[in-house]
């Protein structure tokens, strides 16, 4: 089971940066081959929304995110508020990155981000993550035992 920060389905969909774009897609590419459950804070929708919107029109936005909302389950902000509010008195990370790693936690799943000091406040709150472009390699082997 896998949290994807909302960073990697930026990368994914935008090619800022070519290797990021690769590597994202990759990713996603095997987790969906592999079937892997894909779990993501309800907030993700508006924190990917809002920043894709800036890049592509609204109706593509509209599209990418109903596409993306086939493939993920959605934990709801009820679900995961007490579970980030701790999270966030332990590690002092910021309220967004507070529901990813909340999300990871619930749902035992491992947190795979390209933003680091997410993934340094998820192993702050004791929940395995990865950096995405500096542990590419190490993500895949990891999938790969699942």
């Amino acid at each position: 089971m896998i949290v994807l920060d909302t960073s990697i389905f930026i990368d994914a969909i935008i090619p800022f940066n070519m290797e990021r774009h690769s590597i994202a897609s990759k990713l996603l590419s095997i987790v969906s081959e592999q079937g892997l459950n894909i779990y993501e804070p309800q907030i993700l929708t508006i924190e990917l929304s809002g920043v894709l919107v800036r890049y592509k029109p609204r109706d593509i936005v509209e599209k990418h995110i109903n596409e993306i909302l086939r493939y993920i389950n959605i934990i709801d902000y009820d679900e995961l508020h007490g579970i980030a509010y701790e999270i966030a008195l332990t590690t002092g990370c910021r309220a967004i990155d507070s529901f990813f790693i909340a999300c990871a936690k619930k749902t035992e799943s491992i947190l795979v981000s390209n933003d680091k000091t997410q993934v340094r406040n998820t192993k702050k709150a004791n929940i395995k993550a990865y950096h995405l472009i500096e542990d590419h390699k190490d993500i895949l082997k990891e999938l790969h035992k699942f």
